[in-house]
Parts: structure tokens; sequence; C-alpha cells
């Protein structure tokens, strides 16, 4: 198949930072992401249409799908299949390698795909959006415990991330675990999680209270060390941080291991651009409602694709909007 030229600084690009991967799936995946950009979807049938001049349909259709099969499924069975695991560490190193400042903040949360799947996802915040950069897929409406599989997202990051950089890990009250808490932790990172509204809370050197309680009412916020939860077992020292928005019915109760000194009483609002970024990847962007791929696998690698699209335009619009400001 003959590949465009404008598509060899891709192909460089992903054989630089996925050096794991075959030279034959460093290809194919450039083309996925060439393709998805060009077509402004990642819908097979989009990327097949705005690829169409450099093969028949059922050549690039055979081409594109046979990079998400495992390799028994493929055309000629082969054990050569993608182990996206091994993806995330150096996807989050290429993010990296054009970041700029100290401190990272990563957020974690799931998107479903109707009833089929479900992706638990951590992915970097930035400008208003976010960028996938790990993810486990599962079936939908299955039970399941989800944190092991957060901490294994979390621990094949922990390498890509260096000493200097300051880790903060966002999340919702439905994904609150004490293991999750310790294992952030225990990586040198630093929790950011949203409690249940019925916390006690004991702030240092007073009684054991309602968290609701240390604000008086919408307009107000809090920021003070102490002991949250009432339970022995599952007490734990750190920050709590209470805001109640204007024209919100409840307020948001946070606790990290920051001291309050240390902590931005707003950065929990930050946890909103995973839901933007979900978006990006779904009805107003790359299109991800629309694939009837059902097989947690292959979606998973499908995932690959959408990441590091995401990646490159996020990339490519940095320094569009830097080089306007110069």
């Amino acid at each position: 198949m003959r590949f465009p030229s404008e598509s060899y600084q891709l192909q460089e690009v992903i054989g630089e930072h996925f050096p794991q991967l075959r030279p034959a799936q460093q290809r194919a995946l450039a083309l996925w992401v060439y393709g998805t950009i060009l077509a402004k979807s990642a819908c097979q049938n989009a990327v097949i249409v705005a690829l169409s001049a450099l093969a028949g349909w059922d050549t690039l259709r055979q081409y594109l799908r046979e990079l998400f099969y495992d390799g028994s499924d493929k055309a000629a069975p082969c054990r050569t299949e993608i182990d996206v695991g091994l993806c995330f560490a150096p996807l989050l190193r290429w993010l990296l390698s054009w970041w700029q400042g100290q401190q990272l903040a990563l957020a974690i949360d799931a998107t479903a795909h109707g009833d089929q799947v479900v992706a638990l996802v951590v992915s970097v915040l930035y400008r208003g959006s976010a960028i996938p950069v790990a993810w486990h897929v599962l079936p939908a409406n299955k039970k399941g415990a989800w944190v092991p599989k957060i901490i294994g997202l979390l621990e094949s990051l922990h390498p890509a991330v260096g000493s200097k950089i300051r880790v903060l890990v966002l999340a919702d009250r439905g994904l609150w675990s004490p293991r999750l808490w310790a294992k952030i932790r225990d990586l040198g990172w630093h929790p950011m999680i949203r409690v249940q509204l019925d916390v006690t809370f004991a702030p240092v050197g007073q009684q054991r209270q309602a968290a609701r309680l240390l604000v008086p009412g919408p307009g107000h916020g809090w920021v003070g060390r102490g002991v949250a939860f009432k339970d022995r077992k599952v007490r734990r020292a750190g920050t709590l941080i209470v805001v109640w928005a204007q024209g919100q019915q409840e307020p948001w109760i946070v606790l990290t291991d920051l001291p309050p000194k240390r902590v931005g009483v707003c950065w929990y609002g930050l946890r909103i651009w995973i839901e933007l970024g979900f978006r990006a990847l779904k009805g107003v962007g790359w299109q991800w409602q629309r694939t009837r791929r059902t097989e947690p696998s292959r979606v998973s690698r499908y995932w690959l694709v959408l990441a590091v699209a995401t990646l490159w335009v996020m990339a490519t619009g940095t320094r569009v909007e830097d080089a306007r400001e110069l």
C-alpha cells in the first residue's frame, strides 16, 4: 500500500515513542491516526473515505481492522498483537516531552459505550480538556471491582513520571477507596478525591462534625487539616476542602494529603475537564459512540488511535496558540 507523504512525520514520531511496536504496527497506527485527523472522525468508514486515494475500499478496510485483532484472529494467524498496556508509559512520556512546568494533574473516570463496554480511563488534564494516557475496557453491566484495574493503570504510568514533577490525582466520590488513596501516596503522588456528602471530619483541635457544616451555605469555602471518617478502620488524616458554589444544591467535599497552604480551593473543579475530554472522543470529536466494536481487547486497541490522535492535535494546537502569543 502506498502511504501518503504527509503521514511520514507521524510515522517517524510514533516509531520514536513506541519502539516496542513492530514497524508494521507503527505504520498501521500512523495511518489510522492520519485518517482520523483527515476525516475529523475515528469511525472506520469515515477514515476509509478519507484515505480512499490510497487503495480500494476492501483493502483499506482489512488493513485498518487488522491493527485491533488478536494474533489468532488475523487473516494470517500469528502471535503478533498489540499489548496496549505497554503503550501507556510511552504515551505519557511523549506527552511530557513537550510539557511545560513541574505539575501534572491526572483524572480518573469511566465512560461507557451504550450498554456494551465501559472504559476506565486515566487522563492528563490540559487546557480545558483531557488527553487519555491509560485505560482498561470492560464489558458493561457486569459486576467486578474497578479499583484493582485503576491501580494497575496508575502503576503502569509511574515509570514515565520523573521525581521532579508533582502529580495530583483527581477522582470523583464513586471511586473513593482506601486502597486507591494508599496506592496514590505509595507512588509519591497526591490524591484529591471527592468523598460522600455525609462524611464526618475532625479538624485539628476541634470535635468531629459533619463536613458539610464547615461552611454556612452557598458562596463559602473551607480548607483545613484533620481526620476524616468516623470508623477507626477507615480514618484518614489529611486536608479537607469544602466548597459550596453559588447556585449549587450541595457542596463539594474533597480530601487530599497536601498541606492546606499548598492546596487551591478550586483545584478539584479541574476534574470536569475529563468530561470535556470524553466529549472530544465522542459526539463533538472522534465519534467513538458510533463504533460497532464491542470486544474489550479490540476496543482497547482502538482507544490507542483515539489517544494518539488527541495527543497529536493538542500538541499541534498548543504550538499554534503559543506562536500567536509571541
